[in-house]
């Protein structure tokens, strides 16, 4: 039984520098070293690359004032609103892994142009990474009034999360939570509550997979689903 604890050892160990070696020779650290050295010389904020380059290309974008704006990260970002509605004046403001601070970051681009509506939905990235609830919905709270204070006769909606499935940092229990106080933050401001959580979970309160290929994003149902269910609040 101690040879085959020890030759197991010697295996785990042979396995160690043999990893090692090839990430040497692959120049995989370098590669590492080199991303982080760019994302930290070249992002312009403390979001990233990609949320810079999306930032730009919104403020290079035409806008006129009578717009409606989906505002949010990745499930905002992968539909295509304008055709899924046809309407024009539809703007796709999502950024992939966006967050509360990131919307609030970039708000001025989102408002400067005093839209009719915006449909917002943020927070999930906040749970992924492992904010507490209390902190999130504070920041929600404060990006709420800015956006109040900024546009205030544009029409906000507060679109509630959406459920997941095998997201171990974002567990449904604590989407239920939030979700339960964005209810209360829409009362308290007077704004439309939109309850997708609902529409999209299972008898468990999980993501049903119909509607997603992830477990966390939506494929072409699950974006059907969302249209038909907010339809009413577009065409209002």
């Amino acid at each position: 039984m101690e040879h085959v604890f020890t030759i197991s050892i010697i295996i785990n160990i042979l396995l160690v520098f043999a990893g090692s070696f090839f990430v040497y020779k692959r120049g995989t650290i370098t590669y590492f070293k080199r991303k982080l050295k760019v994302e930290s010389e070249y992002s312009n904020s403390p979001f990233g690359i990609h949320y810079d380059f999306k930032l730009d290309f919104f403020k290079s974008m035409p806008t006129k004032s009578n717009e409606i704006i989906f505002l949010g990260d990745s499930l905002t970002a992968m539909s295509n609103w304008n055709e899924l509605f046809e309407k024009e004046k539809i703007k796709n403001r999502g950024i992939s892994g966006d967050k509360i601070n990131g919307v609030i970051y970039r708000l001025d681009e989102v408002v400067r142009f005093n839209p009719d509506k915006i449909f917002l939905m943020i927070g999930v990235n906040d749970l992924g990474m492992q904010r507490k609830l209390e902190d999130i919905i504070s920041n929600y709270e404060i990006l709420i009034n800015l956006i109040l204070s900024k546009t205030p006769e544009t029409k906000l909606y507060i679109q509630s999360i959406l459920p997941t499935k095998n997201q171990v940092a974002r567990q449904n229990s604590d989407i239920l939570e939030i979700n339960k106080e964005l209810v209360q933050l829409s009362k308290k401001y007077k704004l439309t509550f939109i309850n997708l959580f609902d529409i999209f979970k299972t008898e468990d309160n999980e993501l049903n997979m119909d509607f997603s290929y992830d477990g966390l994003h939506l494929n072409a149902e699950g974006y059907l689903l969302w249209k038909k269910t907010i339809l009413k609040y577009v065409e209002d």
